[in-house]
């Protein structure tokens, strides 16, 4: 099914006979809005959804989604005799008119976002323009129907336009998901997390953006970087427009803002909001500071951002730096010295490499590697226990990694799952416990090469009483007979279900 839906989509997007049509209701729609000025341009913005920071046709869309589904519900409980009230009946005939008045809306915002879309884009956004409108026309017809006392009919016609409803609802989800359409586009890397050299002023032309970039280490990826000289002052902004991904570096100044050369969205030169539509979302902001006639950048960080820099190291009280202790409190001086958090989970990854290395190496389905693989699976569902439980709270506010290892954990689960399920002697067993062993190595060596070296920023102390609390859980979690029973149980449900 998926197939020969990604096929039709295919040729819609293919169909080079839906330009003509576009470009002409373009056009159309487009010197409608040029005829009528400023106050055009004030409506336009508040149909992209400009003066909210957010687009406003995907919240309209929900208005007749919902209350048509409301009227195809309702319309279907008093045709099969479940539901006779005539309150039911005017209530779904309420909810078809409420729909239509929504769709309306939906369909107005929806053309203003369509006319800064391109190519196959563009003859997607048009079929589904036109399969909603189809809708809409169905179910004003099915109200009228149903005013004329020929409720069997309105029923029926409704039900058409639920079904074409549904179609528009997957090619608009298509748009969105599967093409990028009226999603944010900028780089919205946190890079530079501090002052970093990129231009030198002089150089910087009055007026006209200049590009510079920079490179993000944990992305690996460049940062596009468009500044703009005024006067004495540099201000700098994301150079991929947050629109549609257009180069801002490439626009012009005007009034104060940078334009987009795609667009022609707007965007304000001290603090990135967007002017002028469709954009609707500021783009990524830079600190900018001149020393010595160099141009240094900072980013701007945004609400919510986990991103770890000097200042929020500087606030952070495990991270200040003290010797190590000869003894560890409450330990004996002639015990065994203790270890930090890292040198413990890096034990815990030799031995689950070893346990991965010996099942690979073994064959069969006899006793022993059934016992194998289940002391594997225990130790895997232990590891991810201390570590979410212990360590990654503990690092979180010195390692940027921490959302990224949550989500390898769930990588991890879902594959032991996948993979306990086959008999041990099958393909599908050593091809999954193949991949289960490359999830894990990868886990493993990301964790070692960033997130264990960052975790040296917190204090010795703060380390080795980590190792000893990870310790603590780890021997707890091997020896509790109620957790040995509990993991024992999950792991039998795994197989057997």
């Amino acid at each position: 099914m998926p197939k020969s839906l990604d096929a039709a989509i295919g040729r819609i997007e293919a169909a080079e006979a839906l330009d003509r049509p576009a470009y002409v209701l373009g056009k159309a729609i487009s010197r409608t809005g040029q005829l009528a000025g400023r106050p055009g341009k004030s409506v336009a913005n508040t149909l992209h959804g400009r003066p909210y920071g957010h687009p406003v046709h995907p919240l309209i869309v929900a208005i007749p989604i919902g209350t048509w589904t409301l009227a195809f519900g309702l319309d279907l409980l008093a045709a099969t005799g479940l539901v006779r009230q005539r309150s039911t009946i005017r209530a779904a005939d309420v909810a078809l008119a409420a729909g239509s008045i929504g769709a309306v809306a939906a369909i107005t915002t929806g053309l203003a976002d369509w006319l800064s879309l391109n190519g196959r884009d563009k003859r997607v956004g048009l079929v589904h323009g036109t399969v909603n409108i189809a809708t809409l026309a169905l179910n004003l017809w099915s109200g009228r129907l149903r005013r004329q006392e020929r409720r069997a009919a309105g029923v029926a016609v409704s039900a058409v336009a639920y079904a074409t409803m549904t179609v528009g609802g997957y090619l608009g989800g298509h748009l969105v998901y599967r093409r990028r359409a009226a999603v944010d586009h900028a780089d919205r890397s946190p890079a530079p997390r501090e002052f970093t050299a990129v231009a030198t002023f002089v150089d910087l032309p009055e007026n006209k953006p200049h590009r510079v970039a920079v490179w993000d280490e944990v992305a690996r990826a460049e940062i596009g970087i468009a500044l703009v000289r005024q006067g004495g002052e540099v201000h700098a902004m994301g150079a991929r427009c947050a629109h549609a991904g257009g180069p801002l570096d490439e626009g012009w100044v005007l009034n104060g803002t940078l334009v987009c050369p795609w667009h022609g969205s707007a965007f304000d030169l001290r603090t990135g909001q967007p002017a002028t539509g469709p954009a609707t979302c500021p783009q990524p902001r830079y600190e900018v500071r001149l020393r010595d006639g160099i141009v240094e950048l900072r980013r701007e960080q945004e609400p919510g951002d986990h991103v770890v820099t000097s200042a929020s190291l500087a606030a952070e009280p495990d991270a200040v730096r003290v010797s190590r202790p000869d003894t560890f409190p409450g330990q004996d001086a002639e015990a065994p010295p203790p270890r930090t958090a890292t040198e413990v989970l890096y034990e815990h990854h030799e031995l689950m490499r070893r346990m991965f290395e010996r099942m690979l190496a073994s064959s069969g389905a006899d006793a022993q590697r059934h016992e194998l693989m289940r002391a594997l699976a225990a130790e895997l569902d232990i590891h991810e226990v201390v570590e979410d439980a212990i360590f990654y709270p503990a690092v979180r506010r010195v390692s940027e990694d921490t959302e990224v290892a949550y989500a390898e954990h769930g990588v991890l689960a879902d594959l032991l799952a996948q993979t306990v399920k086959f008999p041990l002697d099958s393909p599908e067993f050593g091809a999954h416990l193949t991949a289960l062993q490359a999830a894990f190595l990868h886990h493993a060596g990301s964790e070692e090469k960033s997130m264990f070296k960052e975790a040296g920023r917190l204090s010795e102390r703060r380390l080795l009483e980590l190792g000893a609390d990870l310790e603590r859980l780890l021997e707890r979690e091997h020896t509790s007979r109620a957790r040995q029973a509990f993991r024992a149980l999950k792991i039998s449900l795994l197989e057997h279900v």
